[in-house]
C-alpha cells in the first residue's frame, strides 16, 4: 500500500513539475517615469486580478520584473494587467496576447484617466 500510494505522489510531483514548465513567463517593464508598487496579472476572462506579485518589493522607473503566468498558453494567451505607482495612479493594460518571453512595457500613454 505504501508503495501505491509513493507512486501515486511521484507521478503527481512528476506531473505538476510538467505543468509549471509549461508555464508562460513573461517580462514586465516598467517605463512610466515612477516606481511602481503593485502589479496584477490576469486571465482577461476573469473577473478576479487575483494575487499581487511585487509583495514587499517596488520596480523602479527603467527596471523589469520576469514573472510566470498562471496558465499554459494552450489554455489562454490574453491577459489583463493592471500596476500602480507610487502615486497610487493606476495603468492598465486590456486583452494583451502574450507569448512566452514577452515584454510588457507600461508607459505614461496605459496611465488610466478617469472621465469626468
Amino acid at each position: 500500500m505504501k508503495k501505491f500510494i509513493l507512486a501515486g505522489l511521484l507521478l503527481f510531483a512528476g506531473t505538476f513539475a510538467l505543468y509549471a514548465q509549461n508555464l508562460p513567463s513573461i517580462r514586465i517593464v516598467n517605463n512610466t517615469g515612477f516606481s511602481i508598487y503593485y502589479i496584477f496579472v490576469s486571465p482577461s476572462e476573469s473577473d478576479d486580478w487575483g494575487d499581487e506579485l511585487l509583495g514587499d518589493d517596488y520596480l523602479e522607473d527603467g527596471d523589469y520584473i520576469t514573472v510566470r503566468l498562471s496558465q499554459p498558453l494552450s489554455r489562454t494567451n490574453v491577459y489583463d494587467f493592471r500596476v500602480e505607482d507610487e502615486d497610487e495612479d493606476l495603468y492598465f493594460k486590456w486583452e494583451v496576447t502574450v507569448t512566452n518571453n514577452a515584454r510588457i512595457v507600461f508607459t505614461l500613454d496605459d496611465l488610466y484617466i478617469e472621465d469626468d
